[in-house]
């Protein structure tokens, strides 16, 4: 079920893509409008990291494995950190492009076409469905929690950004003001590069067993603690796998408690944390606590 439903709005944003790539390209070209063109080879590149997507969604969806006992699910991980090098790469591009257009129009102006009203309309008709992309894939991973959607989604927003600096670029440009077209296009891909390279450093945050933030394994330890018969918190960990965690506790009991007892307190932490988090699995080693009895000389 999950999985079909990521796949279709992989599909859809695919579509999606396609369509935008021409309709930005076809008309930044004919129009001539650099930010438009731009934007296009942004869309370009958005097709490819589709069909990433839907060949990562079918390798997750893959049970463990005797290689893979913990799943697939960071081959997620994977595709994010290359979605955010291609994002920066894009930016590099389009920057330098952008550099050479504005050095091309501040010593001959004449050399540079003024774009046309066409442009202005294709411009609007991509932001809305670049709109539409983003709304879906947005609720779609926060839904489902999917980490290489969530990219997708970031990936969107950026184009929107994008999108309406060239509209804006476009219909300065139309009246006069040609320079406006090649300094929105350094500004986006500037805006692009930053938000590429944020992107990054989330990737490497869920490849790296990277821990949470430090509420929420505050919250994991105070609910061990409600756990009846657990009595002290020797030891916490924490890590990140792609949207959930893996938690690792060693928790102290009454030293004079049965094996069975103590395994029930045990079993009894470990549901409770995987019931109430985003836990994929809570281990859960059990140590006796030897109350220390002062004398007196």
């Amino acid at each position: 079920m999950r999985i079909n439903i990521l796949r279709r709005v992989v599909l859809i944003s695919l579509v999606g893509n396609i369509v935008l790539t021409l309709i930005k390209l076809i008309f930044g070209y004919l129009g001539s409008s650099e930010s438009l063109f731009s934007d296009g080879v942004n869309s370009f590149v958005d097709i490819f990291i589709s069909l990433m997507l839907l060949m990562v969604i079918r390798v997750t969806a893959k049970e463990p494995d005797e290689n893979h006992p913990y799943g697939h699910e960071k081959f997620e991980g994977i595709l994010y950190l290359f979605l955010s090098l291609f994002i920066m790469a894009l930016a590099s591009i389009l920057g330098y492009s952008s550099i050479r257009s504005l050095i091309t129009v501040i010593n001959n102006p004449t050399l540079i076409a003024q774009p046309e009203f066409i442009t202005v309309i294709a411009s609007m008709i991509s932001l809305v469905i670049k709109i539409g992309l983003f709304i879906l894939n947005y609720k779609t991973a926060k839904k489902y929690q999917s980490v290489a959607l969530y990219g997708d989604s970031k990936n969107h927003m950026f184009d929107i950004f994008s999108t309406t600096i060239s509209l804006i670029s476009i219909t300065f440009a139309l009246v006069g003001y040609i320079y406006f077209e090649p300094v929105a296009s350094i500004l986006i891909s500037i805006f692009i590069f930053y938000s590429g390279f944020k992107m990054i450093l989330e990737a490497i945050s869920f490849l790296v067993d990277e821990a949470p933030d430090h509420d929420t394994i505050k919250s994991i330890k105070k609910s061990i603690l409600v756990c009846q018969g657990v009595l002290r918190v020797d030891d916490l960990k924490v890590r990140k796998h792609m949207s959930q965690f893996y938690v690792d506790v060693e928790i102290s009991v009454d030293n004079k408690l049965s094996l069975e007892a103590a395994h029930k307190i045990a079993e009894d932490v470990h549901h409770y944390i995987e019931a109430n988090y985003d836990v994929i699995h809570c281990m859960v080693h059990v140590n006796p606590l030897v109350k220390h009895i002062k004398t007196t000389s």
